[in-house]
């Protein structure tokens, strides 16, 4: 009980000596990810007797998923409140469906990934007390890539082409300090994802344009582009997601004065 009273006393004279922050910071995080816009969509009710033609969707076809990256943080100013920020981040989002067929269930399993680049700038509110609340915007590069799969009565394998968009990153969130060095971070993200970049192409099957129903059961492996730019047969698609995170902040380097 005695060894249990010391480490709360220890953790607590931590938390209140926290009187200076510094030139350079870490962060690690990882949470959830809402797909939203035209990232986010269902599934058709029914697919008759054949396989779902992709190539026509007016969306990602995702529901949920999550997120792990880390950022840095460079203080930029004499009062520690302006900061330059970059980092990496990757989203992992899906979607699934089942369908009752005469010969058995079919499902589909939907992933796309989004592998992100950005760097931007950043205002601390509070940098030298405990409770820091911050908010930026980033540029950012993202990456693209993915699958769908079809298996049980019919068997498919749709690979999500790769493709890079650029877009921003507003977001926010709070900075609580452990210790001199070590703090909690927890934060939200809204990311515009395909402001530049888009494209209209025909989806691939070795070559030739995807059918609008696959032969059931034909195990074929075609390429499909995101198609997010307006052409006389889709619409054109604003990807865009939510990002709910939290992790650890490391401070590093010589302290802000």
């Amino acid at each position: 009980m005695n060894k249990l009273f010391l480490f709360i006393a220890l953790v607590f004279v931590l938390i209140i000596n926290t009187g200076s922050q510094t030139k350079f910071s870490l962060n690690v995080y990882g949470g959830y990810t809402i797909p939203v816009a035209d990232m986010q969509g269902d599934f058709p009710d029914t697919s008759n007797t054949g396989l779902l033609n992709f190539s026509k969707s007016n969306t990602l076809l995702t529901k949920s998923g999550f997120n792990i990256g880390a950022s840095g943080k460079y203080v930029i100013d004499t009062l520690g409140k302006a900061r330059l920020t970059g980092g990496l981040n990757i989203n992992s989002l899906k979607g699934s469906k089942e369908y009752s067929r005469p010969a058995g269930i079919l499902t589909y399993k939907n992933t796309v990934t989004i592998f992100t680049i950005s760097a931007g700038l950043e205002y601390n509110f509070f940098p030298k007390k405990k409770f820091n609340p911050f908010a930026g915007l980033e540029l950012a590069a993202n990456f693209y890539s993915g699958k769908i799969v079809a298996s049980g009565e019919s068997n498919q394998t749709i690979q999500r082409k790769s493709e890079a968009r650029f877009g921003v990153i507003a977001g926010g969130g709070l900075v609580i300090s452990m210790s001199p060095k070590i703090g909690i971070i927890i934060g939200v993200k809204y990311a515009l994802t395909n402001l530049i970049g888009k494209k209209s192409e025909i989806s691939t099957t070795t070559g030739t344009q995807v059918s609008e129903i696959e032969d059931p059961g034909n195990g074929s492996f075609n390429e499909l582009p995101l198609n997010d730019e307006t052409n006389s047969s889709v619409k054109g698609k604003s990807l865009n997601y939510f990002q709910m995170y939290a992790g650890i902040s490391f401070d590093l380097g010589a302290a802000v004065k």
